[in-house]
């Protein structure tokens, strides 16, 4: 373990930051979900709400990410050549997995699929480019660097990948849970956020392939 990571820990990010961006995410979550909840409108639009909802997340974040000075800090600088070595480490890694668990456990499986609110173009990009980015920066950039400067690796990686799936799909096991551990392990070795995002990405590609090939096929 201790070979494959790099031995310093991450520098401490300002203790603010941290709570500001932490609460940034649960005011907006739990808006939305009285919205969607309590509101007939809103929930006959609730792609865009969703939409509105990550936007004005990342906004919130570049706001905090300035206010603190803390691009750099978070793992958001230009992407270097290394981060690409690990980047194309770990997605062999993602591949593997996905391949093992569909041979082992294809029920893991059923919860691929789309709700209403992810189909379209805007489905597409809530998906595959705004949710990676806001959740990296939430599970990975917040709660995995608050857990690591107390916990250590190993601890920090499970418990933030147990958050992760519990957000999900209100599940301790779930390929969130899996996902979750091989994105905090390579922001750990990385240290770059973009390497995690772009897994995220990927990841969340391969599930919406999947599952519009499904819908098509039913």
């Amino acid at each position: 373990m201790q070979q494959f990571f790099p031995p310093q820990a991450f520098d401490d990010l300002p203790l603010p930051f941290l709570r500001w961006g932490l609460l940034l995410y649960i005011v907006a979550e739990l808006c939305a979900s009285l919205a969607l909840s309590q509101n007939p409108h809103f929930a006959e639009h609730e792609q865009g709400v969703i939409v509105g909802l990550r936007i004005i997340e990342l906004a919130g974040f570049a706001f905090l990410i300035q206010k603190f000075s803390v691009l750099q800090d978070l793992g958001l600088g230009v992407p270097t050549w290394q981060d690409m070595k690990v980047f194309l480490q770990f997605s062999a890694w993602c591949v593997a997995a996905f391949v093992l668990i569909y041979a082992l456990m294809p029920h893991m499986f059923a919860y691929v699929s789309l709700p209403v609110w992810l189909h379209g173009l805007s489905g597409l990009v809530l998906m595959t480019v705004l949710a990676p980015v806001v959740e990296e920066m939430i599970f990975r950039g917040l709660l995995y660097r608050m857990l690591r400067e107390r916990w250590g690796v190993v601890l920090s990686v499970m418990v933030s990948a147990v958050f992760f799936s519990m957000v999900h799909h209100g599940l301790l096991l779930s390929p969130q849970l899996l996902g979750g551990m091989i994105f905090a392990l390579a922001y750990e070795k990385s240290r770059s956020l973009w390497v995690s995002i772009g897994l995220h990405m990927g990841a969340n590609s391969a599930v919406y392939t999947l599952s519009v090939l499904d819908l098509a096929v039913s």
